[in-house]
């Protein structure tokens, strides 16, 4: 019976209210008036009920009942209640019907908090109750309350879909190819778009397909979510491309805090008619290919280190970051299986935090080939020639398997890998010098840590998501991110604004920087491409790094051999001391007896390492065991791998503790927060040890050369600021191992490593190189913004034009034109610093933006009278941007120069 009703609601009421709806929101000025009672009179048909139902008051401060005929033929309820301002509990015979507008406040306020219409409910009942209106049943409004909502949020969301629909069909006109069209097959298509068209078996209409012109832009689903990156109308400047690297850069990251427990069944199926969830068939069809291309088990290699076809990281490092986020993810993922058909969610944003495309993961980890379904479903709306730049979390292992296995090859040559800038310090060093976005040309200065901005606008909805049912829950995070891209539009003109002030001052500071570090670009250049070179080569062969591991192992043993005899010594004199007690000396010769059992041990053990050492190897330990500085280096060097491996471990723990939704909550649950967080941040003593340890053997180090009793052209290694130790910044020192190489000590050093001026120089260029990246893409994206504007305005403009008999659409189209009025009077204070060499032209007349302006000011400031002075808010002189205060300070005194000289004449 529900699963009737729901098609009922879907296939039939909805759409029959579309115009019902529009026409009321016209009469009522947008729900500004009460709206007048559109009940017909009885009719002849023998289908006429006549029912009597509740209705609630404005803004439900009442309950008052309602006589209504219906007829199943010619007058059924619920278009004449939608006229009426109400919307019924149920398709055919309602016993109940809600005032439009509670519904609409109900619906934006849901937007903000988490939905919860048992509370709302309840609140409402006892308010009525204490009105005197006592409702009959146990449950009397909860249920019928919650339906009201769940259609009236269809309906709205099928007006607004019809809206654009109309919109669409314009644009298309408008866009329409001028070359001669192939002859009609009866299958439409939508050459406008950058969809890629529907595969035909038929050769004759793949070749009428083949000669119509490719797409030139974005399709129209992408241009809706962001029109920034999607919504140029012409191509850009070839400076600007070339200098901007990836046309688009997009976002990837998962979120296993958003998840769906498993109700045993799924709800009556109700999608959006705008949604971002890629095809649950386009998901398995993807995982069914990388399936089929890998194989079920994967044999261990021992060959030497290389690089890996069409990498530019060797494979060892790849196996580090692999090692690294497994160790990160492994035991989150085996904790969230049980109980959830949704496991977590996945998206792909734009670099202005507006969602593309998302999907509902269904496995315990962060499985590939939900990313590359994202993926492919971006490629399919953009055209051929459009580069496109990803930041993923493990953006190097990503395009690995890609390489490996096939996967995107039809898009590989046209992407960028990156990795975000703040999971960084999972990945090894060499793989951030070729995928960090600091370090990697194109990226300019996005950090790619936009999904985790939206996954924090979506922390309300964890809850409510978790547990209602699974379509009503993609239904509600498409409704919140579509207002979530609505703000993100809104904001457009103050978000190019702050980009392009931190672009100069970043640029401003770089250019600074490469003038005092006195060197050339072009030496900084080759500088950059020796150390990148360098520092990512492959290791030694396997037998090579054999021999110096045991080397390294037999000193090991040494040391701790030297440890063992020096504490063997102290207990020997704790014995024989006339001042020990008892107890000490009992004590003792346990410890004695057990030191000695490891010594005889650790003896043996390093005479069968020594034993199996070859020639070269035992005179590499003689000049280590007489060599002080290259003992103290390989220890530094050991401590500084350990310190590095333990801080990574921190950051990894530190972070899945900070995003733990649990820590939000109280009592119970905040105990357990506050227990490991302290238990976290204990670990800090640990390492700030550590450190003192490696900044001990530095200065050692730095004597040893000091007084020439180190080998030739040797480096000391720079010591650890203690006090950055724990950002993990992709130019902190804890990455660098310069002076703890293997390097021959008798060459020179390359100035990359040993002239602090030339490291400095080339982080000031890589800098500079990122900012003019981003002045190029910002110039890109105000064009774009201003040409998506006026394409709007002229679609719309062109539609008022042609709509005159349906009033209801008419209004609503007058809706979107007040809408782009406000948009462009936001955007214009903010873009006054970005408009260089940019049109004047938006598409309004001068007069309309003149009338939104008032009305807009009309609508932040108070007027005289309402408000005392005594209440005035000090905020509003804090918040307001200072520039458009002063100019209406300007206009209101010369306005005030004019009456006095019009009175004076």
């Amino acid at each position: 019976k529900k699963e009737r009703q729901w098609k009922r609601w879907l296939k039939e009421v909805i759409p029959s209210l579309v115009e019902p709806y529009m026409e009321m929101l016209r009469e009522t000025q947008d729900l500004r008036l009460d709206a007048q009672r559109h009940l017909v009179e009885p009719c002849s048909c023998n289908g006429a009920y006549y029912r009597e139902i509740s209705q609630s008051t404005k803004f439900g401060t009442a309950i008052e009942k309602l006589k209504i005929w219906f007829c199943g033929i010619c007058s059924p309820t619920t278009p004449q209640l939608v006229r009426s301002g109400l919307f019924p509990c149920a398709p055919l015979a309602p016993t109940l019907a809600v005032d439009i507008r509670m519904l609409d406040f109900v619906n934006r306020l849901f937007l903000r908090v988490s939905p919860n219409i048992t509370a709302w409910c309840g609140a409402l009942e006892d308010f009525l109750r204490q009105q005197g209106h006592w409702l009959q049943g146990q449950d009397p409004l909860r249920r019928r309350f919650g339906n009201c909502v769940l259609w009236f949020t269809s309906l709205q969301d099928a007006v607004c879909t019809h809206t654009k629909t109309v919109l669409e069909d314009v644009r298309s006109e408008r866009l329409r190819p001028t070359v001669p069209e192939p002859e009609s097959d009866g299958h439409a298509t939508d050459n406008y778009q950058g969809v890629d068209p529907v595969p035909v078996a038929d050769p004759a209409r793949k070749r009428k397909l083949s000669n119509l012109p490719k797409p030139s832009r974005a399709s129209a689903y992408l241009r809706s979510r962001c029109a920034l990156c999607f919504g140029s109308t012409s191509s850009p400047e070839l400076a600007d491309v070339a200098e901007a690297g990836p046309r688009i850069i997009v976002m990837l990251d998962a979120c296993f805090t958003h998840k769906h427990r498993d109700q045993r069944g799924r709800d009556p199926p109700r999608l959006h008619p705008d949604t971002m969830f890629v095809p649950e068939e386009e998901v398995k069809e993807w995982e069914t290919k990388v399936k089929n291309a890998r194989p079920s088990k994967v044999q261990s290699e021992t060959q030497d280190d290389h690089f890996e076809h069409g990498m530019r990281v060797p494979k060892s490092a790849l196996d580090v970051c692999l090692g690294s986020f497994q160790a990160a993810h492994e035991t989150l993922a085996k904790a969230l299986a049980l109980g959830y058909d949704n496991t977590a969610d996945a998206a792909l944003l734009c670099p202005h935090d507006a969602c593309l495309f998302m999907v509902a993961m269904d496995s315990p980890g962060e499985r590939q080939h939900f990313m590359l379904a994202l993926i492919g479903a971006l490629f399919k709306h953009i055209p051929d020639d459009w580069t496109v730049g990803i930041l993923y979390d493990v953006g190097c292992q990503t395009q690995r398997s890609c390489l490996k296995w096939g996967f995107l090859k039809e898009y590989l040559h046209r992407i960028t890998w990156g990795i975000s800038v703040f999971h960084a310090y999972g990945h090894n060093w060499a793989c951030q010098l070729i995928y960090h976005p600091r370090k990697c040309q194109g990226f300019g200065l996005c950090d790619g840590e936009g999904c985790e901005r939206c996954w924090s606008s979506l922390s309300h909805l964890v809850a409510y998501t978790r547990v209602v049912g699974y379509y009503l829950r993609l239904y509600t995070l498409d409704t919140q991110l579509h207002h979530h891209n609505a703000q993100a539009l809104s904001s457009a003109g103050q978000w190019l604004r702050r980009k392009t002030r931190q672009c100069n001052v970043r640029r401003l500071q770089a250019e600074s920087d490469l003038r005092e570090s006195g060197q050339e670009i072009s030496f900084l250049k080759s500088q950059w491409d020796d150390q990148v070179k360098y520092q990512t080569q492959p290791l030694p062969r396997q037998k090579k790094n054999a021999a110096k591991a045991a080397v390294q192992e037999a000193l090991r043993l040494n040391n701790a051999l030297d440890t063992l005899e020096a504490k063997i010594s102290d207990l020997e004199a704790v014995i024989l001391s006339r001042a020990s007690e008892q107890y000490q000396t009992v004590a003792a010769h346990d410890e004695l007896q057990k030191a000695r059992q490891s010594r005889d041990e650790m003896r043996k053990r390093l005479f069968d390492k020594e034993k199996a050492l070859g020639i070269t190897e035992k005179r590499q330990l003689r000049n280590l065991k007489n060599d002080a500085f290259l003992t103290k280096r390989l220890n530094a060097r050991a401590l500084k791998e350990r310190l590095r491996q333990k801080l990574i471990s921190r950051k990894f723990e530190y972070a899945r503790l900070k995003r733990s939704y649990r820590k939000q909550k109280t009592g119970m649950y905040k105990s357990i927060y506050s227990y490991h967080e302290k238990r976290v941040d204990r670990s800090e003593n640990v390492l700030s040890t550590l450190a003192t340890k490696y900044n001990t053997l530095c200065d050692e180090m730095a004597v040893l050369v000091a007084k020439r009793k180190a080998p030739k052209n040797a480096l000391v290694p720079r010591k650890i600021d203690k006090a950055s130790l724990f950002d993990l910044d992709v130019d902190e020192e804890i990455w660098q191992d310069f002076g703890l190489g293997d390097d021959k000590d008798e060459e020179v050093p390359p100035p990359w490593m040993a002239d602090e001026r030339v490291r400095e120089g080339i982080r000031a260029m890589l800098e500079l190189d990122r900012c003019q990246e981003e002045r190029a893409r910002l110039r890109m994206q105000r064009r774009a913004l201003q040409e998506w504007f006026v394409e709007e305005w002229q679609i719309l403009t062109t539609a008022l034009d042609r709509t005159k008999d349906n009033v209801g659409l008419l209004h609503q189209l007058e809706l979107r034109k007040g809408y782009l009025l406000r948009l462009c009077v936001t955007w214009e204070q903010s873009l006054v610093e970005t408009s260089t060499d940019c049109s004047p032209f938006w598409g309004p007349s001068t007069g309309e933006l003149a009338q939104a302006r008032r009305d807009l000011l009309l609508d932040a400031v108070v007027g005289d009278g309402e408000q005392e002075d005594d209440d005035f808010d000090g905020v509003y002189l804090v918040e307001a941007d200072i520039a458009l205060t002063a100019q209406l300070d300007t206009q209101d005194i010369a306005d005030g120069y004019r009456r006095r000289e019009s009175e004076e004449s």
